[in-house]
């Protein structure tokens, strides 16, 4: 039986794909500029960089309201806190209208399958908005099958390769564009940062218990990681749409 999403992490653990660089490539590649509109599916420092970077107008639905009024306070300080709109509840209750933001992004939290959450934002996303979600994904020529049954369990599907998991968005009205896992090392640290934050929680809960099993699997491989965290990018695609003659981002 699959977890519910989000999938649980420790709100103080480390944001995975925070990297400058990657949110630098995301923009570029969506032209975002400051008359862009982006939604963030749980609230993260690299949203706020992001909106402050671009000085665009973001919505951010966070269902925790302790990590949400952290990270206002940090908008505040920032500068940005009339640009920010929050919404205080689960990203499966949200709805907008169509076409209402040029971007749609969760880097670091588990929030969904990506097909489905592609077919669900797709109306949301205006005309060549992208969409960037993050999803566990196999890795190396021959992933330890314990490590993907056991993903498989949690997640309730399949756990495939980087680029076989940003092709799945694709029959949903999508162009994939960019696809990165984590190695190794940074699973290693990703894991132990983890650890760290998981002795601040009750050690009977059942998130605590289904991210210790995770982190336990892991291990077990001696370092080799049969399945990772990754994130992918796509392009709304219109129907009927000719490919591009060049890759020019859209």
């Amino acid at each position: 039986m699959a977890d519910p999403f989000p999938l649980y992490l420790p709100a103080e653990a480390r944001r995975l794909f925070q990297s400058e660089s990657l949110l630098r490539r995301f923009a570029q590649a969506a032209h975002f500029s400051g008359n862009s509109r982006l939604l963030e599916l749980h609230a993260s420092l690299g949203g706020l960089a992001l909106c402050r970077a671009l000085n665009c107008t973001m919505t951010i639905v966070e269902p925790d309201l302790k990590v949400s009024e952290t990270l206002k306070e940090r908008a505040r300080l920032a500068g940005i806190g009339d640009k920010v709109t929050w919404l205080n509840q689960p990203v499966s209750t949200v709805s907008f209208a169509d076409g209402s933001f040029d971007g749609i992004f969760s880097f670091g939290r588990i929030i969904g399958p990506p097909g489905a959450l592609a077919r669900r934002f797709r109306p949301w996303l205006d005309e060549k908005g992208r969409l960037a979600l993050t999803w566990i994904m196999a890795v190396g020529r021959s992933p330890a099958q314990v490590a993907l049954e056991s993903w498989e369990d949690r997640l309730g599907q399949p756990i495939v390769s980087p680029r076989d998991t940003l092709l799945t968005v694709e029959p949903e009205g999508y162009e994939p564009e960019l696809v990165e896992s984590l190695g190794d090392p940074e699973l290693d640290e990703f894991y132990k940062d983890v650890e760290a934050a998981l002795l601040r929680h009750p050690q009977d809960s059942e998130g605590v218990k289904a991210v210790r099993a995770e982190i336990a699997v892991h291990r077990a491989q001696q370092g080799r990681a049969g399945a990772t965290y990754g994130v992918i990018v796509a392009r709304r695609k219109e129907p009927g749409e000719k490919p591009p003659l060049s890759r020019d981002g859209g």
